[in-house]
């Protein structure tokens, strides 16, 4: 079953009933642009939209399908989507381009577009493919459209 959504278009969710306390709807969309809270909470929506995902939490990757493939979740947000792995993001980290690839060669990315939330598309793609046209782990938002097939 996972193979159909490998490189294919994206598929595109709206969240509805999303609540936290008296905050309302359009807080809590805003708050969910930013990938860094959105992940928390796809990493285990990606298992209501595709029931063949089982969220492990690992590190290096964050599903595992029936045939124990690994797929990585990444959000895109308004400064692109980086795809290196996560414990060379943030400040006083660094990128290591062939430990990078290297990862990736055994990974498939879920890329969640989170800019337009509560809408969001989902595209998954190989690492390695992914590489091969973004050697630098991070697609920026000027390709956003064609990324997710507009």
């Amino acid at each position: 079953m996972e193979a159909q959504h490998l490189n294919s278009s994206c598929d595109t969710f709206t969240v509805e009933n999303i609540s936290f306390g008296d905050l309302n709807q359009d807080e809590l969309a805003t708050m969910f642009t930013d990938g860094r809270l959105a992940s928390h909470f796809l990493e285990r929506q990606l298992t209501k939209w595709y029931p063949y995902l089982t969220f492990v939490d690992k590190k290096g990757h964050d599903h595992l399908d029936e045939q124990g493939n690994k797929y990585d979740q990444k959000c895109f947000t308004k400064g692109g989507l980086g795809f290196a792995p996560s414990h060379m993001g943030g400040k006083g980290r660094g990128f290591v381009q062939e430990e990078a690839h290297e990862h990736a060669k055994y990974i498939t990315y879920i890329c969640c577009d989170v800019v337009d939330f509560p809408t969001v598309r989902v595209r998954f793609a190989k690492g390695s493919d992914l590489i091969k046209v973004y050697p630098k782990c991070r697609v920026p938002f000027k390709d956003r459209g064609e990324f997710f097939g507009e």
